[in-house]
């Protein structure tokens, strides 16, 4: 071959041929060791992100089905408490009724005894004065009159 003496930026010899079967194999040799493996774990992240999507789509789905679920249960248990406490109420309404009943019969008894006693004191006490009074009345008339007077 010949040397070719000129002054320029690209010069195609037998260098070039050789540069350019080394570049082929470094990029043959870069692909297998580096770009494939990278390519490959790009895919596999991918993948990986995608199942993730889709998990969180599920909870997502879930958590909203379960929250679902918690309102009607709450609502449930709310119409039951309300049943319940309206229950408690008319059976409270019901007791207060009956005391008020047994107390006002209660009173009642009470009242009737009490003028029963009242009404054997006020006997008892005007046939003790009936006696006085008439003592008494004898008394002040003899001292007016100024003489005995035999009953």
């Amino acid at each position: 071959m010949e040397i070719i003496n000129a002054t320029a930026l690209i010069s195609i010899n037998e260098t070039l041929f050789a540069q350019l079967i080394s570049f082929l194999i470094f990029l043959f040799i870069l692909n297998r060791v580096m770009i494939q493996p990278l390519l490959q774990t790009m895919e596999q992240r991918k993948d990986h992100f995608a199942i993730v999507k889709e998990d969180i789509e599920k909870a997502h789905t879930d958590l909203d089905s379960i929250t679902k679920d918690l309102d009607e249960q709450r609502k449930s248990v709310l119409k039951e408490a309300d049943s319940v406490v309206k229950t408690l109420e008319a059976e409270a309404d019901k007791s207060a009724s009956e005391v008020m009943d047994a107390a006002r019969s209660q009173i009642t008894a009470l009242r009737q005894e009490t003028e029963q006693k009242v009404e054997a004191q006020i006997k008892a006490a005007r046939e003790q004065l009936t006696g006085e009074v008439d003592a008494i009345t004898t008394i002040i008339m003899e001292k007016v009159l100024h003489r005995s007077l035999q009953s």
